[in-house]
């Protein structure tokens, strides 16, 4: 695999990691050439703790669910003992994914290909006629690494993350900038909505643009909000800056974790008025004052209102596509009681329609990357910190 010198120069690094008044954001090619794409698979999206799923959406033993990621065909699986485990969805043999959509029930999982069999826990039980004989002894085929491989996995707060080396820090480590965010929030009666025909909770949506421009618009980019959405310009409140030009937001800038924070009460009208079970202070037992939108590093994103979160995972596709996974979570029963439904679904198309927003001018912007006009962009040192950091982040990975 080519290193970052082979797409970057020493100027363009230079450059990234100048002061932002000086700084340059990466050159065009980063955002669509598939060598450099495989080059942020390497060094970022496998070599740190990366979000795949959401563990509500396979409540019971024997729920799987096949999933992309970064071109990587994974496995979710919730086993007979309760546990859900990731696994690389590819068979030793024949190299062909075993399970090719959601199933659910006691198993076995039967491969497509060959027919080979494995149980819940990945463990291959049956490889028919593999010698000629209907049930061969399998003993031999697991020492060759038979069974489905493993990859390391664990969860937070309902969100299912993996890491593909094996090598990362605990999970709870690589959280922890998260975790003190929202430590006083009382987490433990949200539960995921299941409003999506498919009923695992999850609404999906394909983009047409590289991963990081997405990633960096969604929280970070606080400047864009009342040119992009109607409901922002709709707002007294936006944009977020008063007369004596003083930020009306605090500023979420810590490690992984960029984003805004804000007095609900203070910005009445803007969002979708919903009424739902408020999510209670563990310091006062009150409901929670301050709301949130965070992205957090590499790959998703947290909206934290009074009344719910809304979690977001950016799958990244390849160096021009990805796909958003969207679940909200809601307090008091809220999230699976009819009498809210009308209000939930209020509240997830508000969500949506924003997101068709952003997503919709972040598709320009890839389009425009192959321009000759500009090979990098600058910065605004009142409005893009938290875009500088993320892109030297992300050069410090590629480097590693």
């Amino acid at each position: 695999m080519a290193s970052v010198d082979a797409f970057l120069t020493e100027a363009d690094r230079a450059a990234i990691r100048a002061p932002i008044e000086r700084a340059r954001t990466f050159p065009q090619l980063a955002y669509y050439d598939p060598g450099f794409f495989a080059l942020e698979v390497d060094r970022i999206f496998s070599r740190n703790w990366v979000a795949v799923g959401f563990g509500s959406s396979l409540p019971e033993p024997g729920d799987r669910a096949p999933v992309e990621f970064c071109g990587m065909p994974l496995l979710l699986m919730r086993g007979d003992d309760g546990t859900l485990r990731v696994f690389h969805n590819v068979g030793a043999h024949d190299g062909c994914p075993v399970v090719t959509g959601r199933q659910t029930g006691p198993g076995p999982l039967v491969g497509p290909y060959h027919g080979w069999q494995y149980d819940l826990r990945g463990r291959l039980i049956k490889a028919p006629f593999w010698d000629g004989t209907p049930d061969p002894d399998v003993g031999a085929l697991r020492a060759q690494g038979g069974d489905l491989m493993e990859i390391r996995s664990d969860v937070w707060h309902d969100m299912v993350f993996a890491d593909l080396s094996g090598a990362c820090a605990p999970l709870e480590d690589f959280l922890a900038p998260v975790t003190a965010l929202f430590a006083d929030h009382e987490t433990a009666g949200l539960e995921m909505a299941m409003d999506v025909p498919e009923g695992d909770g999850i609404h999906r949506f394909d983009t047409r643009a590289n991963w990081k421009p997405l990633w960096e618009n969604y929280a970070p980019n606080v400047y864009h909000e009342g040119f992009v959405h109607e409901m922002y310009r709709r707002s007294a409140y936006v944009p977020r800056v008063d007369g004596q030009r003083r930020k009306t937001f605090i500023e979420v800038n810590d490690g992984i974790v960029k984003g805004l924070g804000f007095e609900t009460a203070r910005v009445t009208n803007t969002y979708p008025a919903v009424e739902f079970p408020k999510i209670k202070s563990k310091r006062t037992g009150k409901p929670v004052e301050t709301s949130y939108i965070v992205n957090i590093y590499p790959n998703w994103a947290l909206l934290v209102f009074p009344t719910h979160w809304r979690a977001r995972i950016l799958v990244p596709r390849d160096a021009e596509h990805s796909q958003w996974l969207i679940a909200s979570y809601y307090d008091g029963g809220a999230a699976r009681d009819p009498a809210y439904l009308a209000m939930r679904q209020k509240s997830i198309a508000g969500s949506i329609k924003a997101r068709d927003e952003d997503d919709g001018v972040c598709e320009l912007v890839q389009r425009a990357r192959r321009s000759p006009a500009h090979r990098s962009h600058f910065y605004s040192p009142f409005w893009d910190r938290m875009h500088w950091d993320f892109n030297r982040m992300v050069l410090e990975d590629l480097e590693r």
